[in-house]
This record gives structure tokens, sequence and C-alpha cells, in this order.
């Protein structure tokens, strides 16, 4: 009886043993060494105008799957450019113009090494059913006092342009409404609150059939420079380096001409000095 007692025990023992040892090798049990990190993520102020190429390049590193994601928010510069002064943390900072991207070095918030990587263009858009009738940019110019008008306010590129547009061509457009930016005057002209509305170009086009498009002519200083920058001091400067090498290079170049955007001019140089 004592030795059939040792005997089950033994096997019992070995039982034990062999199960302990396929669990251990089991595919399913965690291993640490093989454990995913999580992702690097990086946060984004953008000008309004970048959301397309922001959103091409965090589609891209989703599907490398490349361990980087980005959060961002967009809005008129000049209004990121406060938010900043404020102290909103951020790691990477991309301007509408060169001039805003210069008061951030100069104020010591962003690196000294900014990049142009794009170029954009005004253009004066009208909702899809044109109620108003205008039928080129001469015809908006020739009734402006007539059409109600959305623009961007003065301290916004989009809105700089404008004003550089009518003193370069001697036109006056009449604004009835200031935003504060692209996407606000966007929004207005594709629900027809307005006739009329001036915007940037790859706005205009990224709207389709919402919207009719209308060339403006040639004038000095037609157009504006979207730049980028790390910040100071980002919270992950590595991360933040990878997303401004992105949007500055060869994807950034792609996804911005894809977006509508018109090359940085060739001799730019990489600063705003």
């Amino acid at each position: 009886m004592h030795r059939m007692r040792g005997v089950i025990a033994l096997v019992l023992l070995v039982c034990f043993v062999a199960a302990f040892v396929l669990t251990a090798c089991d595919g399913d049990s965690p291993d640490p060494e093989s454990a995913a990190t999580p992702d690097s993520e990086v946060v984004v102020l953008a000008a309004a105008s970048v959301e397309p190429v922001l959103q091409r390049i965090e589609q891209g590193l989703q599907e490398r799957d490349a361990g980087l994601t980005l959060a961002a928010e967009y809005g008129g510069t000049s209004t990121l450019v406060s938010q900043i002064r404020s102290g909103r943390p951020f790691d990477v900072v991309i301007t509408a113009s060169r001039a805003h991207m210069g008061e951030l070095v100069e104020d010591g918030h962003v690196s000294r090494d900014a990049y142009p990587v794009a170029t954009n263009r005004l253009a004066l858009v009208v909702p899809a059913e044109n109620p108003a009738g205008v039928d080129s940019f001469d015809d908006f110019i020739a009734h402006a006092d007539d059409l109600l008008t959305a623009t961007c306010a003065p301290e916004v590129p989009c809105g700089e342009l404008t004003r550089t547009m009518e003193e370069e061509l001697g036109v006056e457009v009449h604004t009835d409404t200031e935003e504060t930016s692209v996407s606000s005057v966007m929004t207005k002209v594709r629900m027809a609150e307005v006739d009329a509305g001036f915007t940037y170009i790859t706005d205009a086009r990224a709207a389709g059939d919402e919207v009719q498009v209308f060339e403006i002519p040639d004038f000095a200083n037609n157009d504006t420079q979207i730049w980028a920058a790390i910040a100071a001091e980002p919270e992950d400067r590595e991360a933040a380096e990878q997303l401004l090498t992105l949007v500055a290079g060869e994807t950034g170049r792609t996804a911005f001409e894809e977006a509508g955007f018109l090359p940085p001019p060739a001799a730019e140089a990489s600063s705003t000095d």
C-alpha cells in the first residue's frame, strides 16, 4: 500500500512538472523582452492650412508602425504664437509665415534652426451655388462694396497677404467679417454665410465642389512661406527631431505637394536669420 502511494505521488509530481514546463514554453505567456514600448507622442501646434499635410504624415507613421504619434492642434498662426508666449507646452510648431517664426526664434521659444517647408498662395472663393453670381476676380472687385466678404484678420498670415494684395493691385475688398484662421473663412463660404472669401489656394482646392475658386492676378509678394521648428525645450527632443526631419524632408515635400502646396524658395536658407 505504501509502495502504491509512493508511485501515485511520483506520477503526480511528474505530471505537475510537465504541466509547468509546457506552460512556460507556451507562446501566449508574457515576454518582457518582446513587449512593445509605448509610442513617443509629439505635441504639434500648426497653422490651420497644414492640417491635411500632417494627417498624411501621421497616416504614414501608423502604417509603418514607426513608434511616433502626433498630438496636433491647428489654428491661426497669430493665435498659436500667442499661446506659446503664454506658456503653452509644445514640441514642434509650424507657422504660415516667416515673420511669425522669426518672432518665436527671437523670443527664444524655438530652436534657431527653423526650416521653410512649403509655399502657399491666396485665392478668392465663393459658395458652390454662387448666389452673388461672381464670375471672376475682376467681377468681384467691381461689385465688392455690394458683397458680403470674409477675410482673415490682419494679424493672421492670410489676412496680411490679403492686405498686401489690396495695396499691390490697388483694389479694395470691403471686408465684412475678419476671421482668426483660414478654416473659419472656408466654413463661412461653404455654408454660404458670405458671398465670397479670401483664403489659401490649398484650402480652396481641399474643399472640392463645395466652393468655386477664382485666380488672383499676380502681384509682388503674392505668397507666404510655411516654416517649421522644434521648441527650445521639447518634452522628447529625439521624437521632435524625428518629426521635423520628416516634415522638412522628402516625406514632408511629398505630403505638401499632394495637399496642393508649392515648394519653398530654392534659394531660401534654412534659418530665419
